[in-house]
């Protein structure tokens, strides 16, 4: 008899315990939502809006982290590739980033699995959309009081622009317009 009621004993600690650390969960957590909607994200250093021109531009701090690294490792196709391709840097200094390499296919047509190339296929490069910062001469501060008279500082600012980059070659049929 001795034995069931121990049993019994151990089992409604076990739910007590239980019981409290659910309990402790929930407290825990709800203060961690309370301090996050009291805590605001600060903005980053230098931004906030500007009034240029009858318009709201809204400056945004960024920073970009030279440390980062891929998640995947990243392998050289481009001498695997049945449309080869090679690298070129290009360089201007008016534009972040500064340098950006776009590839320049090797040949017009494709390889064929013996190493020949077969111009029934052609070699077009891929491109890619993606956005740069382009350094452009202006006028800061946008007041009329201080363009009357004279005072704007002339100086550089960023303007966020787009870019089309060649990223790779690929093979593709070539395009025949019928003739009439």
């Amino acid at each position: 008899m001795r034995s069931i009621s121990t049993q019994d004993t151990r089992a409604s600690q076990r739910k007590w315990v239980f019981r409290g650390l659910l309990v402790l969960v929930l407290v825990t957590s709800l203060d961690g939502l309370k301090k996050a909607k009291k805590t605001k994200p600060k903005p980053a250093q230098g931004s906030g809006p500007v009034k240029v021109i009858g318009r709201s531009v809204i400056t945004v701090g960024l920073v970009l982290d030279p440390n980062m690294k891929s998640f995947f490792p990243v392998l050289p196709i481009a001498n695997r590739s049945l449309s080869p391709w090679t690298y070129i840097d290009t360089y201007d200094e008016n534009r972040v980033p500064q340098r950006i390499s776009q590839a320049q296919c090797r040949m017009s047509g494709c390889l064929t699995p013996e190493g020949g190339e077969d111009m029934g296929w052609e070699s077009k490069p891929i491109v890619h959309q993606t956005l740069v910062l382009r350094r452009v001469q202006g006028k800061q501060g946008s007041s009329k009081k201080r363009t009357r008279k004279g005072k704007g500082k002339k100086g550089y600012f960023f303007r966020l622009e787009s870019e089309i980059i060649k990223v790779g070659c690929t093979c593709v049929i070539p395009s025949i317009l019928p003739q009439k």
